[in-house]
């Protein structure tokens, strides 16, 4: 579709700059354009579907969803279920895109964002224009909301995917950093169970009481006594 020579600029500059989330205020400060002039040419631009609206901001239809996502909302990380899918270990694709977070956001059709204590918001890395958990993270992160990652057992599938690329070390120093004994039990668990038994560091921080293996589901009263978990899935 044909663009105005406005259209254009706007278009051209904004790309050039990099600008993935934006707002009407951006448009009238990067090209001094008066509110009504800014206002039309957003206006055009989404009816001739170059933009589209997402929780306040204008982004461009056809940027990158991972890109977009961490954009319009700040900060966050792309984890859980889509990471486990980005790093192969997951033949599921999510409806949703599901990021990590430290404030609230009640998300959109196409966004999940998962609130963590600002303590468990580490062990991400930038890729490109977007942040994604580190695999060891997406794993530990998944471990603590199974239920954003296709429940247990899909995370069991995708460690078992992902075993050999996975720094087993840092999968444990970071099970261990997010204070969570759920998280270190479910992981002890899955390591034994994938034949890995380097894992005395987690029996020493498994705490006391039981816990479900897999909060989405049901108890099943099927206990396992050395980590402490009802292995309901």
């Amino acid at each position: 579709m044909l663009l105005s020579k406005n259209e254009e600029l706007v278009y051209r500059e904004l790309k050039k700059y990099g600008f993935v989330a934006f707002k009407i205020k951006d448009i009238r400060l990067l090209f001094s354009f008066s509110k009504t002039k800014a206002y039309n040419i957003i206006k055009s631009l989404k009816r001739k579907k170059i933009i589209k609206k997402v929780q306040g901001f204008f982004v461009f239809k056809d940027a990158n969803e991972f890109v977009t996502g961490c954009n319009i909302h700040y900060p966050s990380y792309i984890s859980f279920w889509s990471a486990l899918n980005y790093y192969g270990w997951s033949d599921n694709m999510p409806k949703k895109i599901f990021l990590a977070t430290t404030k609230y956001n009640k998300g959109t059709d196409s966004f999940k964002y998962v609130t963590l204590n600002k303590n468990r918001f580490f062990g991400y890395i930038r890729m490109g224009e977007f942040a994604i958990a580190e695999k060891e993270k997406s794993i530990i992160d998944s471990l603590l909301f199974p239920k954003y990652a296709g429940g247990m057992r899909e995370i069991r599938k995708c460690l078992e995917n992902g075993f050999d690329e996975l720094d087993k070390k840092k999968l444990i120093d970071y099970a261990l950093k997010v204070e969570s004994r759920a998280v270190i039990r479910r992981l002890g668990f899955l390591l034994e169970n994938l034949g890995y038994k380097k894992v005395e560091q987690l029996r020493k921080h498994i705490g006391s009481g039981y816990e479900y293996l897999d909060s989405s589901l049901k108890k099943k009263n099927m206990f396992d006594k050395k980590w402490l978990l009802d292995i309901n899935w």
